[in-house]
């Protein structure tokens, strides 16, 4: 008698693990697709290839002489997005329309998995931590370690997706394929090619916790949380507000780890023959002292641009299967 009671509770248990595993994978396949073209051409102004600290090089690329670039060389603003328009019609121009897609396989392929590892790393170590008599009281430091741990598993398990996804959106020609990439790394730097970088997403992993920080805090702030529980409408402006709100800080923080993250993965040498670009904190002390604020945060734009619908879609998304599926078993 006692296991028939106890086997459905079981399921029950299980289905919900599960569910912010799948409810994460969902919401982040939406914002993959829609904004996959600012992904590439984010990933290239954080590159040697393409950034404000080159000014001239940047010129003759987009063929825009303006006077106010070469003085202001802008993080964001109106100049911005002129030249982020002129980047993207130059992109479709020379290497056609497909272009704007590029590393598309890998990212779904990467940001799938890797979204819903977190959400179900995330939330599945936080009820854990919930339910120990010595963390239940201390919720800033459950969301953190939560944040901490989905973040370096996801970024471990990851890294040779976002690798591949890197090399072919710095990749100018049409003949690119996520085998040539996965074999030119491998004879070139052997298998630990692929995990080049995964320093600077431990260094980023502050940003995952800086975010979830806020969002827990402004979702209290709102009243969320309880909402769903007393059978009150569904708020999805209150989520976005939080989420984006939440985004952006995080983001501005701790941006420079995504500059630093690509120029790891470049196979750029120095004037000794030696890559350019060796470990987190010598890879950013370079771009600091060579290119300063500009190379620090380059493409910094173009990523809110990007990441705050992304963001906004995924935990909607993701927030909204978790709120229906739980009002719908009260």
């Amino acid at each position: 008698m006692s296991s028939e009671k106890i086997q459905p509770q079981q399921g029950y248990e299980i289905f919900r693990r599960v569910l912010h595993l799948l409810a994460g994978g969902v919401g982040a396949t939406a914002g993959q697709f829609v904004t996959c073209p600012l992904d590439v051409v984010q990933t290239r102004l954080q590159s040697t290839h393409l950034n404000f600290s080159n000014v001239s090089h940047f010129n003759t690329i987009i063929g825009h002489h303006s006077p106010m670039l070469q003085i202001h060389r802008p993080i964001f603003g109106i100049t911005y997005f002129q030249i982020l328009l002129n980047y993207i019609r130059y992109m479709v121009r020379t290497e056609g329309f497909k272009s704007l897609f590029k590393g598309l396989s890998p990212g779904l392929f990467g940001i799938v998995p890797a979204k819903a590892t977190y959400f179900f790393c995330y939330a599945n170590v936080k009820a854990k931590l919930t339910q120990s008599p010595r963390f239940n009281s201390h919720d800033h430091v459950i969301h953190t370690l939560s944040a901490v741990f989905a973040g370096t598993v996801t970024g471990t398990v990851t890294n040779p997706v976002w690798y591949i996804k890197t090399k072919l959106q710095l990749n100018r020609t049409t003949c690119s394929s996520i085998l040539k990439v996965i074999r030119n790394g491998y004879e070139k730097h052997g298998l630990k090619c692929f995990f080049r970088g995964v320093s600077a997403s431990y260094v980023g992993v502050l940003e995952t916790v800086i975010y979830f920080l806020l969002y827990e805090d402004l979702k209290k702030t709102f009243n969320m949380n309880q909402r769903k529980f007393k059978g009150e409408k569904f708020h999805p402006t209150h989520l976005i507000a939080a989420a984006l709100t939440s985004k952006i800080t995080a983001t501005t923080i701790m941006y420079p780890h995504e500059v630093i993250r690509t120029r790891l993965r470049q196979d750029i040498k120095d004037n000794t023959g030696k890559m350019k670009y060796r470990t987190f904190f010598q890879a950013l002390k370079t771009v600091a002292k060579e290119e300063g604020r500009v190379g620090l945060y380059g493409g910094f734009g173009t990523s809110l641009i990007r990441q705050l619908p992304n963001t906004a879609v995924t935990f909607l998304t993701y927030e909204a299967i978790i709120y229906f599926l739980d009002n719908y078993e009260n």
